[in-house]
């Protein structure tokens, strides 16, 4: 290259010596003629990762073919490096290797027929050398080398594990599943300090890599987590999970501090609602992307594994006192959450005085997500929470902690300011049960979505998970100290919705399941009441509410009896739904008469709860009431077929999310060339 000198010269322009090798080898020439000591002096010199893959891609897939034995050549002294005793080596092989691997990645995206392991490997024995390349990185990781060697191997394991949207598609990672990784990926969480360094790329990748084909053959890996019992490796993934979700809404905190209090415009928050309005909504977006590999890797984990549903639930002491936010940290949001970037300890917001546990910090982080379903992100983060919350709640361990009277945290349910409710803050919330927080939270979501835009999906999760917790605590007898008639209010407001909407809503969707999920609710408490309600007023209390409420399902039952009188799609599910509203008409139809005929012979028009409660309690042994078949039983959840594109596209969007931000050069050199030789052992 050449450049006009400001006196009208021509001077040649600066190369480095580096760059200069780099088109050599793209050339298809011999970079080591005459020199038998090349690849050694070249792998000290530091590498241009930016230009390295410029000139790589410079290259047609045709090109590259033929230029394919200086590019193997490439990777052989790439992986030899591994085994080099001066770890400057080590590390500038890994930053040359993993360049090296995404730009074939990028082409054989770009152009499906591109062969990507003869270029990369060669065709040869290629069992072998991947063989030798997961070991030499496995002993990297697991020997005594410098934070940054071990964070470029994670980096470089994330290229290859992201290198194609499709996960399944990745053929190199069958050589993963033959020689697994997983002992000395998941050793690195057991350890405050190595957790604190590589935690989030090492529940990244392992969660990648459970989602490997792992519905076509057992996945090593996904078998392995489910039989991990070291209380120390589940802690620290729990802990890993944590702290990034905590670290979230601990920003979300602090944002809404500093929103005006008196404007329910504001009611979405920064963090969540205007960032899809403001000007910096792209960065407002990562923050809560970014959290969507934590959700992928809680999820795997409680589906998989009992022993980690042991410590979902359970007590977390956290590893450092919380700091307040700095103004360089709220400026550095977005650097700082980044998939894939460094994963540097950070402080955390304690919502108990002592202690808090991941369960607890999973319902306030899914308190601001849910706030607004209306966008892609928010939702599919939602719908993965409450499938998380579904997994738990079917768990009888987890039932026992989450309803354990001594188990007792302050949970903070996040609540929008709405125009028909205006917050002036959160609440300090007094510690107790998590289940309480997760009744809070559920009936949250009920009343503050009933939108045009209805998100059924969303709605059929929530009130499973209303259902399973009732479901244990009727098996279980166990009685909590809770406000029903918030859950009772939230879903007569469903109900009243669903009649309203009814003409807009049933053209696109089916809410007839929706309304009989909360109608069986009602039944549960009808039914089984008395082996799970604290005091017999509760059970005298949902008569009084039934009764009260009578229009709302005289409305539902006319809906009903259009729909089941005529055909269509919709015949079937009305029908149910009118049958198990049986019990409900009983009750309305019992009581009403008794109620009408008291207040004439008392002379009264608008009677009083009191009264209307003396005549319910006077009113019971006359009413006959039919025992519904499996009304305490539910479906349990399945991933397959149900959730299938779901997940696909919810992995899909982690590895786009996550191969953004894989960062190869960004490395202190000068740490680096004053660290001593390390020789593996």
């Amino acid at each position: 290259m050449s450049k006009r000198h400001p006196s009208g010269t021509i001077k040649k322009a600066f190369k480095e010596k580096v760059v200069a090798i780099y088109e050599t080898i793209f050339r298809g020439e011999d970079p080591s003629a005459g020199n038998p000591n090349f690849w050694d002096e070249f792998f000290l010199l530091k590498p241009k990762v930016s230009c390295f893959e410029v000139e790589l891609l410079k290259l047609s897939a045709d090109q590259l073919e033929a230029n394919k034995i200086n590019i193997n050549l490439l990777f052989t002294k790439c992986l030899e490096m591994l085994k080099a005793e001066q770890n400057i080596k080590i590390v500038y092989a890994l930053q040359t290797m993993g360049a090296l691997t995404r730009i074939l990645y990028q082409k054989h995206c770009a152009d499906p027929n591109f062969d990507l392991i003869g270029v990369l490997v060669g065709s040869n024995d290629v069992d072998r050398t991947m063989e030798d390349l997961i070991k030499s990185l496995s002993e990297l990781i697991c020997a005594d080398f410098p934070c940054i060697t071990k964070k470029l191997v994670l980096k470089f394991l994330l290229v290859i594990v992201t290198g194609f949207e499709n996960i399944s598609s990745n053929v190199l990672l069958d050589h993963f599943m033959i020689n697994s990784m997983f002992d000395p990926l998941i050793q690195l969480l057991s350890l405050p300090e190595s957790r604190s360094q590589f935690g989030r790329d090492v529940v990244l990748l392992n969660t990648l890599l459970i989602t490997y084909k792992k519905q076509e053959a057992a996945n090593p890996y996904l078998v392995k987590l489910s039989l991990v019992d070291d209380e120390l490796v589940l802690h620290g993934y729990a802990q890993v999970i944590s702290s990034g979700l905590q670290e979230f809404c601990r920003k979300y905190i602090v944002v809404k501090q500093q929103e005006p209090q008196n404007s329910w415009l504001s009611s979405i928050t920064s963090m969540v609602g205007n960032m899809f309005v403001s000007e910096e909504a792209h960065n407002k977006m990562e923050k809560l992307k970014a959290n969507d590999s934590l959700l992928l890797a809680l999820y795997e984990a409680v589906h998989s594994s009992r022993n980690f549903v042991t410590v979902f639930a359970y007590i977390q002491p956290h590893e450092r006192p919380p700091q307040p936010p700095s103004d360089e940290e709220i400026e550095a949001d977005h650097q700082d959450d980044s998939i894939g970037a460094p994963a540097t300890p950070t402080p955390t917001v304690e919502n108990v005085t002592h202690s808090s546990s991941l369960l607890a910090t999973l319902l306030e982080y899914c308190s601001v997500i849910m706030q607004d379903v209306k966008h892609d992100v928010s939702l599919t983060s939602t719908k993965l929470s409450f499938i998380v919350l579904t997994v738990v709640t079917e768990d009888n361990y987890a039932n026992s902690l989450m309803h354990d009277p001594n188990l007792v945290f302050q949970v903070q349910i996040h609540k929008a300011v709405m125009r028909h409710r205006k917050i002036g803050g959160d609440p300090v919330v007094p510690a107790r049960p998590i289940v309480s927080a997760l009744l809070d939270l559920v009936i949250e979501f009920i009343v503050t979505h009933l939108l045009k835009k209805f998100p059924v999906d969303l709605y059929e999760l929530a009130l499973g998970i209303i259902v399973r917790l009732i479901c244990y605590q009727k098996r279980c007898k166990v009685r909590i100290n809770y406000q029903w008639r918030d859950l009772w209010h939230a879903l007569f407001s469903l109900l009243k919705f669903l009649q309203s909407a009814e003409g807009q809503l049933l053209k696109k969707l089916n809410i007839f399941p929706v309304a009989q999920q909360a109608i069986n609710i009602f039944n549960l408490f009808i039914t089984y009441g008395d082996t799970f309600l604290s005091v017999e007023s509760l059970y005298d209390d949902l008569y009084y509410e039934i009764i009260r409420n009578k229009s709302v399902f005289d409305n539902i039952y006319s809906m009903v009896l259009r729909y089941s009188s005529s055909e269509g799609d919709n015949k079937e599910y009305s029908l149910r739904l009118m049958t198990s509203l049986n019990n409900i008409r009983s009750i309305i139809g019992h009581f009403t008469p008794k109620v009408d005929t008291w207040l004439a012979t008392q002379s009264l028009s608008t009677p009083t709860e009191a009264q209307i409660l003396e005549v319910v309690r006077n009113g019971y042994e006359s009413l006959t009431l039919k025992l519904v078949d499996n009304l305490d039983q539910f479906q349990r959840y399945t991933e397959t077929p149900n959730h299938n594109a779901f997940f696909a596209a919810f992995i899909r969007n982690v590895i786009v999310e996550a191969r953004a931000y894989i960062d190869l050069d960004s490395i202190d050199h000068q740490s680096l060339l004053n660290e001593p030789c390390v020789t593996p052992t």
